[in-house]
């Protein structure tokens, strides 16, 4: 039976992969070079990569922390003015709320990652929150997921994932754990033959689905 759920943030709960997309474009056009859509959404939102990986790929001579910290002053700045949740996140963890552990697993920043969720007015929801700095190796590997289990002493088998991207729920099939995918514009072509359930949205997500996992 299902105790746990754990749940993605950046195009799951909170429309931030807008702005990360946004906000890399601006950066690598600054250092001369052109981000595609595709390219943004295929490297990082679907594989998990980022700008190191995209630099390697395109033979571009950039350096990678020195893009990064660009990107990031940037992406600061759109917080603060253009972030907003994804449909009927609050209303799902609010039919959540008490009937299940609620904890969050992102691939973003320690420091993004809080304050998206605090200005979301989520925060709360969230009985434990792991992010890029708590694991050495990002989605689509497991580790993230099994760092929550080991830290709450979780069952795996009693634990869902709710994620958007081919990464996290290949992630969470590795971690022995089930799984429903929330596709958005950007992952809509993912492979998602490992989720145990596809819906079109949070709002599909409800107890019956929920206690339909054995």
């Amino acid at each position: 039976m299902i105790q746990t759920i754990i749940c993605d943030m950046d195009g799951l709960l909170s429309d931030s992969e807008t702005l990360h997309l946004k906000a890399y474009q601006q950066t690598l056009a600054h250092f001369g070079h052109t981000l595609s859509d595709r390219g943004y959404i295929d490297l990082w939102i679907r594989d998990g990569q980022g700008i190191a990986e995209y630099a390697a790929k395109e033979n571009l001579d950039l350096d990678p922390d020195e893009v990064r910290n660009h990107k990031l002053k940037i992406f600061w700045d759109m917080l603060q003015t253009d972030l907003q949740e994804m449909p009927f996140a609050t209303d799902f963890l609010e039919r959540m709320d008490g009937s299940y552990r609620l904890l969050l697993a992102s691939s973003s920043y320690n420091k993004n990652v809080h304050f998206i969720i605090k200005k979301l007015g989520m925060a709360h929801f969230f009985e434990m929150v792991a992010h890029k700095e708590s694991v050495a190796i990002p989605k689509p590997s497991p580790d993230i997921f099994l760092y929550l289990a080991s830290q709450l002493s979780l069952d795996p088998s009693e634990c869902v994932v709710i994620e958007d991207a081919q990464k996290g729920i290949i992630a969470a099939h590795a971690a022995g754990m089930k799984s429903i995918a929330v596709p958005n514009c950007y992952t809509a072509d993912n492979d998602f033959s490992h989720a145990d359930k596809i819906v079109n949205s949070l709002q599909e997500i409800d107890m019956k689905l929920l206690k339909s996992f054995c």
